[in-house]
């Protein structure tokens, strides 16, 4: 099992839910250091900071659709632009 190195957020939310397994699987094992573990642990945890942001931001998108079939006007917040942009630069807002 390969462990992801970089602090970059996961390409997909699929991606990160496969690392967040395998993370798992890594932390289960009793052959795992302690200085591991606590590797483990913060990559998690980033990974599970950077899948909430991609899930607001998707429910966020999808009440805009909703709202559009309706022909209301909704304003995007500025949390979701700019994460959105970040996201696009390669930068994470945690």
């Amino acid at each position: 099992m390969s462990t992801q190195t970089d602090k970059k957020a996961p390409a997909s939310f699929e991606t990160a839910m496969k690392r967040l397994e395998n993370i798992v699987e890594e932390l289960d094992s009793p052959d795992t250091e302690l200085e591991k573990v606590i590797s483990l642990v913060e990559e998690g945890l980033s990974l599970i900071r950077n899948s909430r942001d991609m899930l607001k931001n998707a429910e966020e998108r999808i009440r805009i659709l909703e709202n559009s079939q309706t022909n209301e006007e909704v304003p995007i917040p500025q949390d979701s632009q700019k994460q959105a942009s970040a996201r696009e630069d390669g930068f994470s807002l945690l």
